[in-house]
């Protein structure tokens, strides 16, 4: 079991290795998204039509809709885009990386899996119409912190989300992934990663994809601590939460262009192009 010395010890390479963090993001991310590449055309293919082929097997009785404001002529597709894709990339997932294994982890992105150097979160949002295509809609259990602190496991110190437009504190946003874990003293790096699949509503039960975007999340270390990249302008602002909600629940939104403007691998488009091929695009 990791204790508070042989955290810190770990914690306190990576704070003076930032520059290794940052590689180890990229080396991911760039991975992570050859493989979205790869398979692209799976994706559309179980997502789109054979959802529309199956959809007589199953219209009378969809399964109760979920997200923001959901209307009569969305279906659930936040159910079918999670399943479809998620089980897409964990196959390739598992022939693209090394030591590849799907730890008794609890909390956070819908595939987490580790390798070598790395506990990975990816985590599938789906876009529809209602949706902001420019933005990710973030848990606490989806950012990883400083981790700071030690209190038989570790702690992050919250991050002040200011309301837009003036400099007042709205709340304290609390991060609840850890920089990095430590398996049988083997320090693994936090990585959290989001892919957006975008789609439209041509009519019910058909919603084709219209384009994926992998966004990279900086490691806590990079965001909230040492260069706190944070404080980009207009990187993060507040969710979508009710305000009775605890602050240690709230939700953020993270912007993709500040995002893509810190490093622009940290934000990749892969876009369908005349309906045959797919290709990146930069923000």
């Amino acid at each position: 079991m990791t204790d508070a010395k042989s955290y810190f010890k770990v914690r306190d390479y990576f704070v003076n290795n930032l520059e290794t963090v940052r590689k180890v993001e990229k080396e991911h991310c760039l991975k992570i998204k050859g493989i979205v590449l790869d398979i692209a055309d799976d994706l559309y293919l179980d997502f789109t039509e054979y959802a529309w082929k199956l959809y007589p097997f199953w219209s009378n009785y969809p399964p109760e809709q979920r997200g923001r404001q959901p209307t009569g002529n969305s279906v659930p597709w936040l159910e079918l885009g999670e399943k479809t894709i998620s089980y897409n990339l964990t196959s390739k997932i598992i022939k693209a990386f090394s030591e590849v294994r799907f730890p008794g982890l609890p909390t956070g992105g819908d595939i987490r899996f580790t390798n070598k150097e790395t506990l990975v979160h990816l985590d599938i949002k789906l876009t529809g119409p209602n949706d902001n295509p420019n933005e990710v809609v973030v848990p606490p259990n989806q950012v990883s912190g400083r981790g700071d602190d030690w209190k038989n496991g570790i702690i992050n110190s919250p991050w002040p989300v200011h309301y837009q437009g003036n400099g007042k504190i709205n709340y304290n946003f609390q991060p609840k992934l850890p920089p990095f874990y430590l398996i049988d003293d083997k320090p693994l790096l936090c990585i959290t990663m989001f892919l957006k699949a975008v789609y439209e509503v041509e009519k019910i039960g058909f919603q084709p994809l219209k384009y994926f975007e992998l966004a990279c999340v900086p490691n806590g270390l990079l965001m909230f601590d040492g260069p706190k990249l944070a404080e980009t302008p207009g990187l993060i602002i507040c969710g979508k939460d009710e305000k009775s909600r605890a602050d240690d629940t709230k939700r953020i939104r993270i912007r993709l262009n500040p995002l893509a403007s810190i490093e622009n691998w940290r934000c990749t488009k892969i876009v369908r192009i005349n309906g045959n091929k797919w290709e990146e695009k930069s923000r």
